[in-house]
């Protein structure tokens, strides 16, 4: 399958053309290894396992999948090494940003993964594709995405962001459809844990970056607002900004940024983070339209086609 993106007004900069299938131009921010130790053999092997399943396309059955973390702590082990593997630099186009959702998963208030730039899809070209079978769509899902305009680097003491600080930070609002992918099959799933499920990106796949907005615009608290999923103009999921983890975008967004610092890591300028699912729908086939709307914000727009 082949999603095609198609678009009705978009307003991002060249810096987020998408690549698709190919090495990144896009140099990753530096990541800090202080935080982990990344020699942990259980999280260096799963973290290989899954980034080579996520450049062949190949699914993991129950024999191949990694041995899932015995705590939060090796789950996060697991996605620091995924996102500072080499093979993420050159075939996935490097560390993009961070998506957050699993609300409760795990006794945590959410979980987050890194994204892969690779994989971000920008609506201004008709004519860029990005090959289902490489993620294994399982769903889509309307979400607020944002865009760093600066760094909120990793504190010395540990002392937190507050959110004005973090809002402070952004530069642009971003509507998005996420594609949710899979590197298992279904069986090695059902063999495996919920932590040995997030640790394969908690699902993370492509993102459909539609209408682009001036961080300027907003208040912090503006982004609460009504969306929809529409498959073939009939819609099939409603949700809103409320829906996301910790109550909100801006709230989520301030969660990743504490819960990074707090490991020694940081949010870097240009990323993008996929604030959580405001709504979903794994009803979809090939040929339909899905479309999320946003209010009077906008629409993100895809096909999904053979």
């Amino acid at each position: 399958h082949i999603i095609i993106i198609e678009t009705s007004r978009y307003y991002a900069p060249s810096s987020f053309t998408a690549l698709i299938g190919t090495a990144a131009a896009f140099a990753p921010a530096p990541v800090s290894r202080t935080a982990s130790s990344l020699g942990l053999g259980m999280a260096s092997a799963a973290a290989d396992t899954f980034v080579r399943a996520w450049v062949s396309g190949e699914r993991l059955g129950p024999d191949d999948f990694p041995p899932a973390p015995t705590s939060v702590d090796g789950l996060y082990e697991t996605h620091l090494a995924i996102q500072v593997h080499p093979l993420v630099d050159s075939e996935l186009g490097g560390l993009g940003g961070y998506k957050l959702g699993a609300i409760g998963g795990a006794g945590e208030p959410c979980i987050y993964a890194p994204l892969f730039r690779g994989f971000f899809v920008d609506e201004r070209d008709n004519a860029q594709k990005m090959s289902t079978g490489a993620i294994n769509l399982s769903a889509v899902e309307a979400e607020y995405g944002v865009v760093m305009g600066s760094d909120l680097p990793p504190r010395s003491d540990n002392g937190p962001y507050s959110a004005e600080e973090v809002w402070a930070a952004v530069d642009e609002v971003v509507l998005c459809i996420e594609c949710c992918g899979k590197r298992g099959t279904p069986d090695a799933y059902a063999a495996s844990t919920k932590l040995g499920s997030f640790a394969d990106t908690l699902s993370s796949g492509g993102i459909v970056l539609g209408p682009r907005l001036s961080a300027s615009t907003f208040e912090m608290d503006d982004l609460f607002g009504a969306t929809k999923l529409f498959v073939n103009d009939e819609v099939v999921a409603e949700g809103s900004g409320a829906n996301v983890p910790e109550g909100g975008p801006l709230q989520a967004l301030t969660y990743l940024a504490n819960h990074l610092n707090g490991r020694g890591l940081g949010l870097r300028q240009g990323e993008l983070v996929a604030t959580g699912q405001t709504c979903a729908t794994k009803a979809f086939e090939v040929g339909d339209v899905v479309r999320a709307t946003f209010g009077p914000l906008g629409e993100a727009k895809m096909v999904v086609a053979e």
